[in-house]
C-alpha cells in the first residue's frame, strides 16, 4: 500500500498504533518477518521513522502487537463459524477450518503469532493462546470419553492445533494450488479431518457434521 494523505490523517487522529499494526501485517505478507522493518511501516503510514517508537519500544514490540491483532482476528473467525454449530464436536472441528481461513487472509500473521522468540519476551502472546484454549476447553470436556480427565481434554486440543497447523502449512506452500483459489476447499478438508480426530476421543453425543459438512 503506497503512502497516502490518509495515513497522515490517521496519525493526527491518534490511530497511528493501529495503522502501524496494519502496515506491519501487509509488509510481513509481502516479504516475511525477516524482511520487516519499522522504517518501512512508518513510510507506509506516512510518518517519520521515529514516530512508531512513541507507541512501540522496539521492532519486536510492534511485531507482538501485530501478532495480537492476528489472534483477535482468528478468534473472531472461529466464533463466527462456531456460532452456527449445534454440538461440541462440531465446535471443535471448526477450529481447523478457522485456522485455514485465517491463514489465507493473514498469511504471515500466523508466523508471528506462534514465533517462539516473540512469545518468550511478550507474555501477552502466551496469554492470548491461553484464552483461546480456555474458550475451547468446555467443548473438549464435553466430547472426551467418560472417565477421562483434564489431560485428555488438553491432549485433544493439542492434536487439533497440530492438525490445523499442518493444513495451514500445506496451504501456504501451495500444495493444493493457489491459496486464494483453494482456501475454502482446504478448510472443508481440514474440518473433516478434525471431525474424525475429535470423534476418536469419545462417543459423539449428537449428529456429526450437521453444519461443517457443507463448509
Amino acid at each position: 500500500m503506497a503512502p497516502t494523505a490518509k495515513g497522515r490523517a490517521t496519525y493526527h487522529h491518534g490511530d497511528l498504533a493501529a495503522a502501524l499494526v496494519e502496515a506491519t501485517l501487509e509488509i510481513i505478507d509481502e516479504v516475511g518477518v525477516r524482511g520487516f522493518s519499522v522504517a518501512e511501516a512508518a513510510r507506509r503510514t506516512c510518518v517519520s521513522p521515529g514516530a512508531p517508537y512513541r507507541h512501540f519500544a522496539d521492532r519486536d514490540a510492534l511485531l507482538a502487537a501485530a501478532a495480537l491483532e492476528v489472534a483477535r482476528r482468528l478468534r473472531a473467525i472461529y466464533l463466527e463459524t462456531a456460532a452456527e454449530t449445534g454440538s461440541a464436536q462440531e465446535r471443535l472441528a471448526t477450529v481447523a477450518g478457522s485456522f485455514v481461513r485465517a491463514a489465507a487472509r493473514y498469511r504471515g500473521g500466523l508466523d508471528i503469532l506462534f514465533a517462539p522468540g516473540l512469545r518468550a519476551t511478550h507474555p501477552e502472546l502466551r496469554d492470548s493462546t491461553r484464552e483461546f484454549v480456555d474458550l475451547l476447553l468446555p467443548s473438549a470436556f464435553e466430547v472426551i470419553a467418560p472417565g477421562e480427565g483434564p489431560a485428555t481434554a488438553v491432549a485433544l486440543l493439542d492434536a487439533l492445533h497440530a492438525l490445523a497447523r499442518g493444513y495451514v502449512a500445506q496451504l501456504l506452500e501451495g500444495k493444493f494450488g493457489d491459496p486464494d483459489d483453494v482456501v475454502e476447499g482446504v478448510a472443508i478438508r481440514a474440518t473433516q479431518a478434525a471431525r474424525a480426530l475429535v470423534a476418536g476421543y469419545g462417543v459423539p453425543s449428537g449428529p456429526v457434521g450437521e453444519v461443517a459438512r457443507d463448509r
